[in-house]
């Protein structure tokens, strides 16, 4: 009868005082550009918990369906800085952290494996829950929706918007007229650069983050931004999502800082378009210069004959 008195002591022993580690998804499924968080989690933990978060992204693997058996690297992008706390449950102590991360690729993500370290060992939690990442056009209500009722109505709508197209053929009046004037050599065409230039300052002075529209704004800043960089590279990625004009982007000669801050200025654009980010006027203004300096940086120098 003691043996199995002290059998059952240690059984309840060891249950109640294991340490458990454990790493979960929020959610089973979401849309691309929505937060989702992921949950660490140690039962029974010491006073001290040594844990080094990740920063800026976390590597995972993804699978391409639920069916598949092949996997591929992929990164979940985190959007708010690691947290953690730990509390007491009756007598238990429980350490918990929490990552919120947004996924920009549909997909069916594992959980990325996260070790801890402990006095004496350490414990690994993570690769086996999953998150089914997909895109629903009919759940997303944003501006685009709204503008896309309204145009067929509004007859102006594209001399209203597109106004500072007319810029072009202008510009290339004015440089005919002042050469046949002067009788002097001028360049009719204008470059790439001075293309975009043109174009840039014209959405600048639209200002329609003032006017309250700013899904407007990045719809035309993103449009801006993959027609210079497809014409600069000899590309299509106006149709592209951002994971695919990356890639494609990858593949030339562009250095890596400079891939880093063209992917930002697209994830900006598709946190406005399709997540319903709200930025403010310095945030807006600071993209644009960005964009200035990406075209001075990338354009080839302008030869004057």
């Amino acid at each position: 009868m003691r043996l199995i008195i002290c059998i059952t002591f240690l059984g309840l022993a060891f249950t109640g005082f294991g340490q458990r580690f454990t790493a979960t998804w929020s959610k089973n499924r979401c849309e691309i550009g929505e937060q989702v968080e992921l949950k660490l989690r140690l039962a029974n933990a010491p006073k001290k918990v040594g844990y080094k978060p990740y920063v800026g992204e976390i590597p995972c693997e993804m699978k391409f369906s639920d069916s598949s058996t092949l996997t591929k690297n992929a990164t979940l992008e985190i959007v708010k800085a690691f947290e953690d706390t730990t509390y007491l449950r009756g007598k238990e102590r429980i350490w918990e952290g929490c990552y919120t991360v947004m996924i920009w690729d549909t997909g069916v993500y594992i959980i990325p494996r996260f070790a801890i370290g402990l006095t004496d060992t350490s414990l690994v939690a993570g690769g086996v829950s999953k998150l089914r990442v997909g895109f629903t056009k009919q759940n997303v209500d944003d501006e685009i929706e709204e503008m896309q009722a309204v145009i067929p109505t509004d007859y102006w709508y594209y001399f209203k918007t597109y106004w500072w197209l007319i810029l072009f053929p202008l510009a290339i009046i004015i440089v005919l007229l002042i050469r046949r004037r002067n009788r002097v050599t001028v360049i009719s065409q204008l470059s790439l650069k001075q293309r975009s230039q043109i174009a840039l300052d014209a959405l600048r002075k639209q200002a329609y983050w003032k006017k309250g529209k700013v899904t407007e704004h990045y719809i035309e800043f993103s449009f801006l931004l993959r027609s210079f960089l497809s014409a600069r590279y000899e590309l299509n990625l106006a149709e592209r999502t951002t994971y695919e004009a990356m890639l494609l982007l990858s593949r030339k000669n562009i250095p890596t800082d400079t891939l880093k801050r063209i992917r930002e200025m697209l994830t900006e654009s598709d946190m406005v378009k399709f997540a319903k980010g709200v930025p403010g006027e310095e945030e807006i203004l600071l993209s644009l210069r960005r964009m200035e300096e990406l075209i001075v940086e990338l354009s080839p120098l302008d030869l004057i004959e």
